[in-house]
């Protein structure tokens, strides 16, 4: 997927053409294209192997695999803090790594002390797994030093904020409870883990384990709260 590109003079931006935005002959052969599609559907490609018809493309894009995440307790201990950020701008430059091409962005970055957001120009290797979720979100989980001199993108933790796994909680007794479409329960959670120096480096978070037991009690108003209220859930 490109992030933009033009074909016949129309920008093509994500995953969406907007038809509003084109004048009307061509608006109505798009519309028939469309409109034969759904007359005529195509067959679905044949299912190989079991659960393979579960399978969402993200899933096979290199990218650093969403987490909860993990945290240094020297940097949680010190007054190290988890914030968000989102992509206000974003174009290539020709150069691909790894995991994804190289962008320049410009980044939005809200403060966790509440002071007035401030934009960032940085040069980044965007994953690809990320860039699949951009029609939804263009959020990023940022990972601040102690005395707030360096931002940098936390790609496991912006990852399963962004969708790209289904987020999961395991509660004390047992019960699974997945968190698709939670994005604000998953941020207070991320956060009140991190407060806490507490790792974990799955999409599972499993509260039955001895290490969370001091904060499962907090962990779990969060998750039926809805995340609302992260200060709250720290005291």
């Amino acid at each position: 997927m490109r992030i933009s590109q033009e074909a016949g003079g129309i920008e093509m931006v994500g995953d969406t053409i907007d038809l509003r935005r084109l004048d009307a002959a061509t608006a109505a052969r798009y519309t028939a294209v469309a409109e034969r599609d759904r007359a005529f559907p195509e067959d679905r490609a044949p299912v190989t192997e079991p659960g393979e018809e579960s399978r969402w493309i993200v899933d096979s894009l290199p990218g650093e695999p969403a987490a909860f995440g993990s945290v240094g307790r020297r940097w949680s201990r010190r007054g190290g803090v988890l914030v968000r950020a989102r992509f206000l701008h974003m174009s290539p430059t020709h150069t691909f790594q790894d995991h994804g091409p190289v962008l320049d962005t410009v980044l939005r970055i809200h403060p966790a002390d509440g002071t007035p957001p401030f934009d960032a120009a940085r040069r980044l290797t965007v994953p690809m797994d990320y860039l699949a979720v951009l029609h939804r979100t263009r959020d990023v989980v940022l990972y601040v030093s102690p005395n707030g001199g360096s931002y940098v993108i936390d790609w496991a933790r912006t990852n399963l904020l962004a969708g790209t796994t289904v987020a999961k909680v395991i509660a004390p007794d047992g019960r699974e409870l997945p968190m698709p479409g939670r994005p604000d329960v998953i941020w207070a959670l991320m956060n009140l883990l991190a407060s806490h120096g507490l790792s974990n480096p799955t999409p599972v978070l499993d509260l039955r384990k001895r290490r969370m037991s001091a904060v499962a009690g907090m962990l779990m108003e969060v998750v039926r709260g809805g995340g609302t209220d992260v200060t709250a859930a720290r005291l």
